[in-house]
């Protein structure tokens, strides 16, 4: 339908919308019980025109094209990363397998993200916490998706996300992008109690690399 970097039709523009605010509304307000476990597909469900789904731009077998419930990984990847930084347990969590843009106006690590695929891949994350906590998200008038996961009270740790290990690396002419995704757990004292391994990444990109990033990945650069 359209390549990276193009702009897709506006009836793809206008169903990706109507499709996050549809996923989000399916979503928001759940509360998470001490010990449940989150499942998107058991809240979203099978995306179809009948339940208020439209057109929107997908990846299908690593190219875009238009699919109903179209773009709605937008959500899903938004939950992965409220999940991890709200010290969730990963249950079920599936990469995307393309780097489609460089990094312009990224906020988050590399491979932060979730891809859904009704009922194939899910993505599922358990609460751990002695409390419930709720999920809340919405899409504002600047078409922004925001969230937040809370709970009823102050959680005894906190968490932090940060990326190593971070390279590209060219192999018989396509360039691949790794990197690790690590949470480090700390105490109401700031003390670290835990550091463990979330994500390890790898993706083809579908842009070349600048000149840079190239010499950063041939020196091993873990920033």
């Amino acid at each position: 339908m359209t390549r990276p970097g193009l702009e897709p039709p506006t009836y793809l523009r206008a169903g990706r919308r109507r499709n996050v605010e549809t996923v989000a509304g399916r979503i928001d307000g759940v509360v998470i019980e001490p010990g449940q476990t989150f499942s998107y597909h058991h809240l979203v469900g099978r995306p179809s025109l009948l339940r208020g789904f439209r057109f929107g731009l997908e990846l299908h077998r690593e190219r875009e094209s238009a699919g109903v419930g179209g773009g709605a990984c937008k959500v899903s990847n938004l939950l992965y990363w409220l999940a991890l930084n709200a010290g969730l347990d990963i249950v079920e969590r599936h990469r995307h397998s393309l780097d489609l843009y460089p990094d312009r106006g990224r906020t988050v690590p590399f491979g932060c993200g979730a891809t859904v695929f009704y009922t194939m891949a899910d993505l599922r994350f358990r609460n751990p916490h002695a409390v419930p906590v709720r999920v809340e998200l919405e899409v504002d008038d600047a078409d922004d998706l925001v969230g937040r996961i809370s709970a009823p009270r102050a959680l005894d740790r906190t968490w932090r996300i940060e990326e190593y290990d971070h390279r590209f690396e060219c192999i018989d002419g396509v360039w691949w992008r790794s990197n690790r995704i690590v949470r480090t757990t700390f105490d109401t004292f700031e003390r670290t109690i835990a550091r463990e391994t979330i994500a390890e990444n790898r993706a083809r990109t579908c842009y070349i690399p600048r000149p840079q990033l190239s010499t950063d990945a041939a020196a091993g650069d873990a920033e």
